[in-house]
């Protein structure tokens, strides 16, 4: 029963009910669509290097984008910067479906890269905005757990259309889908009490002068610890999204395997995603975020072992590791951030997840090349290493929280239900 209270917990308020069904809707679309872009591109005469620059231009795109795009959500209000991202989203996508020239696919890939960049941190900063601090380790693993759930189901779907209808009806099946999602989240955040866009109400308040609020906000010793995890969570993330099919298929796997490797870790990811939010909500923190980080960069190694079935078991290790720290650090992230700058530290946070997905998926090939144990034991060390660096300021972090007699960001939602 505490696993089903916790998403019905989540679906109770409103605007986060609102926030998950928009969530799981795009992972579902964009699970469908994803997966074949790049076959569509190579089968149109795509070269291989225009097929990695589709991918790369994707990732630096949101490594550049991403701390700008929050910035704007903290100026504009959230609910614009979502809905327009969503919409730029599908309308490559469904380009995706008639374009032939080869850079007009890494055009495309951009568009969809400027989307993401406005929905991430809009979407993240929503949720901070619209939940209580005790509540918000479980509004976060709610809401990866949405995505992951349309993730999930979006690829094995969007496989069997493909089958059936072909890939260029699924592209603009995934892109309409989009564009409607978009036009449908629109009318009902119209409807909700989502007054002022939430930070220009809190900025009417006299504690609140977000004009004054520079980027020294975000150069403090309790966010440099979210940041420090944000890299080197991310950089396991880049080495295998360069090398993991390689390698599995080098070891035999078989396609099943191949995509056992994902499902194994999604499903165990989902399933523990409620526990994790509950204990997201629990400080301190750092206590649990050292040990389990430090015991994820051993999976990371432990990848190297050249068994497919062990390889498989670790991947559900990995994935509910990752639902018990995740919630973790964004609920800290959220705790530590000045509310007048939730979608730059937002924005920032994200831009250094992705600039350490980027770095680390550029060297992957020549480390890989080095020996099969290279990447691994390299992305499993640094996440240790930067995770010891960071838990010692996040434990200053929740200190300077607790002497605080009235905390900042702990102050009552903005929209109270």
């Amino acid at each position: 029963m505490g696993w089903l209270d916790s998403w019905r917990w989540a679906f109770r308020d409103p605007i986060l009910r609102l926030v998950l069904i928009v969530t799981a809707f795009a992972g579902l679309i964009v699970g469908l669509a994803v997966p074949f872009l790049s076959l569509v591109a190579y089968q149109r005469g795509a070269s291989y290097t225009v097929v990695g620059a589709m991918a790369s231009s994707y990732l630096v795109t949101q490594a550049v984008l991403l701390f700008p795009a929050g910035a704007l959500s903290d100026r504009v209000g959230r609910i614009g910067p979502l809905i327009v991202g969503l919409l730029l989203e599908g309308s490559a996508t469904l380009a995706f479906a008639f374009v032939k020239l080869p850079i007009l696919f890494v055009a495309l890939r951009v568009v969809q890269g400027i989307g993401l960049s406005l929905t991430y941190p809009a979407a993240r900063a929503l949720i901070v905005d619209t939940t209580d601090p005790e509540h918000r380790g479980r509004a976060f693993a709610a809401f990866q757990g949405a995505f992951n759930l349309g993730w999930l189901l979006g690829p094995a779907i969007g496989g069997v259309l493909a089958s059936v209808v072909g890939i260029t009806p699924l592209l603009v099946v995934g892109g309409l889908s989009e564009i409607a999602l978009a036009l449908t989240g629109l009318l009902f955040f119209r409807r909700l009490p989502v007054v002022h866009q939430f930070v220009r109400r809190a900025a009417s308040k006299e504690t609140l002068t977000p004009r004054r609020v520079g980027l020294s906000s975000l150069f403090t010793l309790p966010l440099l610890g979210a940041f420090l995890l944000a890299f080197g969570y991310q950089v396991p993330y880049g080495l295998f999204s360069g090398i993991w099919s390689i390698y599995l298929k080098q070891l035999g796997a078989s396609d099943v395997e191949l995509g056992l490797s994902f499902t194994t870790y999604a499903v165990a990811n989902l399933l523990m995603l409620p526990v994790g939010g509950r204990l997201a909500d629990r400080v301190p923190r750092w206590r649990r975020l050292l040990p389990l980080s430090w015991l994820l960069g051993l999976v990371i190694v432990g990848y190297a072992i050249p068994a497919v079935p062990a390889i498989l078991v670790l991947g559900a290790v990995e994935g509910a590791l990752g639902a018990l720290i995740v919630p973790s650090v964004d609920a800290y992230l959220a705790s530590v951030s000045d509310p007048r700058a939730q979608g730059r530290v937002q924005g920032a946070y994200t831009t250094i997840g992705v600039a350490g997905a980027a770095l680390s998926a550029l060297c992957s090939s020549v480390l890989y090349q080095a020996g099969r144990i290279v990447p691994f034991a390299t992305g499993g060390f640094v996440l240790a290493l930067l995770s010891t660096l960071a838990v010692p300021l996040i434990r200053l972090g929740e200190r300077q929280r607790e002497q605080e007699a009235v905390p900042v960001s702990d102050e009552a939602p903005l929209v109270r239900r």
